[in-house]
């Protein structure tokens, strides 16, 4: 169709409002494209009524969903198609990520500021035929760079579902092999299976491979693999999408870094995001509103990760001991006892105490506004106890 994007957009406007109107017949006009055989089309209308749903929801959508045809070509990946192998080991050299398996994932919760730079790429990957149209570069490589566990990958396989491309998913520590020239190889042999299929691929623990040419600790062999990898990513750019991961972007050989037109930092999550965090994975447990709040404040300086890691703890702690009905923060003050970590925090030192100091901290905390009634159900105590509390700590 050739002026469906203009219908596409005009559909993305007219449901902002939830009109039962408009999303009735926006139905039909999917049915009717789906009995036609124009099954990208209806995808894509589907694509926008759901995102209508999910806007309101803290879910992180992109603005705009029509599939393009310019971001990847090659053939089909199927549920019969094969990893490439390491021809010594016979080991896989990727993994691969079919979209049943994508759509199982959990979208990412970022803040603010990431969540407008990850929808404005999304909009140049998803929006690529109106750029290659203008004769303009489409932006076919990126660099998800952080701290360990702030969801890069969860980021990568989330833009990849919402592109409706399967994912080659490559950790290039595992392509390195003792045997001269076999990473070279295994390297070769992974670019040319993700340039046959139509898929983006991605290489996580990208620092394995594409250190530094001029470290002194490294050989000579290991500044020929950089040259391979920098060689594989312009030569697939025409080709496919690539987004590559790295927890020690330092590391990197500064030519490796030109060869990305998209660099993004996912760092900490910032308060907002904790809250929603912590909301996500103490769903469908006696979390109140306000505990999520004191567990939102404790978390700070946490990965996503780890504040998950947190919340699984108190989860379980509910659960083998529900008849005692522990609080929230007799739970968190366990795991604090049996997950110490050399990057401790003034909430952590606090909490470590037994003591009540804490609450202080909590009520002039800035990022979220926390009150007395909010420690209460933290705690599972009265307001007035809360208040109580406050005093006998103000006086010592």
């Amino acid at each position: 169709m050739e002026h469906f994007p203009i219908v596409l957009a005009l559909l993305r406007a007219s449901v902002r409002d939830k009109s039962a109107a408009v999303i009735q017949h926006a139905e039909r006009l999917r049915e009717a494209l789906h009995k036609v055989g124009a099954e990208d089309e209806a995808l894509a209308i589907a694509q926008v009524l759901s995102s209508a749903k999910q806007s309101n929801s803290g879910t992180l959508v992109p603005s705009r969903v029509v599939k393009s045809r310019a971001i990847s070509s090659g053939e089909v990946i199927t549920a019969n198609t094969q990893p490439p192998v390491d021809k010594e080991t016979s080991t896989p050299l990727a993994e691969i990520f079919l979209g049943n398996r994508l759509s199982e994932l959990a979208p990412p919760i970022l803040s603010d500021r990431l969540e407008r730079a990850v929808h404005h790429l999304m909009g140049q990957w998803i929006g690529a035929d109106e750029l290659q149209a203008a004769g303009l570069k489409l932006p076919r490589t990126a660099l998800f760079f952080g701290a360990p566990g702030t969801g890069k990958t969860r980021l990568a396989l989330w833009a990849a579902e919402k592109l409706g491309i399967p994912v080659v998913l490559a950790r290039l520590d595992g392509l390195t092999s003792s045997y001269l020239g076999t990473t070279a190889r295994n390297i070769r042999a992974l670019f040319d299976f993700a340039n046959r299929y139509k898929c983006l691929l991605l290489l996580d623990e990208f620092d394995g491979i594409a250190k530094l040419r001029d470290d002194p600790q490294e050989l000579g062999e290991v500044k020929r693999v950089v040259n391979a990898v920098l060689q594989a990513i312009d030569a697939r750019a025409p080709l496919g999408l690539t987004i590559a991961i790295t927890n020690h972007e330092g590391l990197l050989d500064p030519a490796v870094w030109r060869r990305f037109d998209a660099r993004i930092e996912v760092g900490m999550p910032d308060a907002a995001a904790r809250l929603k965090i912590v909301e996500r994975y103490t769903e469908g447990f006696p979390v109140k509103p306000g505990a999520i709040k004191v567990l939102a404040w404790l978390s700070e300086g946490y990965s996503g990760s780890e504040i998950e890691t947190m919340c699984d703890f108190i989860k379980r702690h509910m659960t083998l001991f529900a008849e005692e009905k522990p609080s929230v923060i007799e739970a968190v003050q366990l795991f604090i006892d049996l997950s110490a970590t050399s990057h401790s925090s003034p909430a952590r030192e606090s909490l470590a105490r037994e003591d009540f100091h804490w609450i202080s901290q909590v009520l002039s905390y800035q990022d979220i506004k926390i009150v007395q009634a909010d420690i209460a159900e933290a705690i599972d105590a009265t307001q007035s106890k809360v208040s109580r509390l406050l005093k006998s700590t103000e006086r010592v």
